[in-house]
């Protein structure tokens, strides 16, 4: 009979117990905490005789600045690193996604022209003529698509019988309101 070197080696090659994970290395690496704390609002949609109100317990954040930033310590400061593409896209899939399911079912009472407002629900504010816009992009690109019925990526929010405000409210929760008002 053969025998094998490995036959009837133990599971681990290690005799003690493992060092502690208190000491000091020579290795950097961004850290895996998150800065943000989602606390989310309630799904709640509203019809009434010429406008559609709904809130959505999204996430949303300033796309002008990189998303997302992560950060790590780097010879005793601390540097920021921004978000990696396929976290955006993610995130940029789930608001599309969460419009499209919240307002397929509500599109009949919907006619151009109509007035859209979008409120942003989050702890702190942005700045209310580049970021806040930014932020709301993928939800409003959602909500002219279904609305117009023109899926060609954008070209829907161009439609000149669409009109736009964006809102923000300082809140524990993060969310996005949507109102959605019909002008004839």
């Amino acid at each position: 009979m053969i025998s094998f070197p490995f036959e009837n080696t133990p599971i681990s090659n290690r005799n003690g117990p493992r060092s502690s994970k208190k000491k000091s290395t020579n290795t950097n690496v961004a850290s895996d905490e998150e800065n943000v704390v989602e606390e989310k609002l309630r799904l709640f949609s509203e019809i009434g005789d010429n406008w559609v109100e709904f809130t959505m317990p999204i996430v949303t954040v300033s796309e002008a600045n990189g998303g997302v930033k992560k950060s790590y310590k780097r010879n005793g400061k601390t540097c920021y690193k921004s978000e990696h593409w396929s976290d955006k896209h993610t995130r940029h899939r789930r608001q599309k996604g969460s419009v499209a399911l919240m307002l397929r079912p509500l599109r009949a009472g919907l006619r151009m022209p109509c007035h859209i407002t979008l409120t942003r629900y989050a702890p702190r504010k942005l700045d209310k003529f580049d970021n806040l816009p930014m932020s709301l992009k993928y939800i409003l690109d959602s909500i002219c698509e279904i609305i117009t019925n023109d899926f060609i990526p954008g070209r829907a929010d161009s439609h000149e019988g669409l009109s736009v405000a964006y809102e923000q409210v300082t809140s524990k929760q993060y969310g996005v309101k949507v109102r959605i008002q019909n002008l004839d």
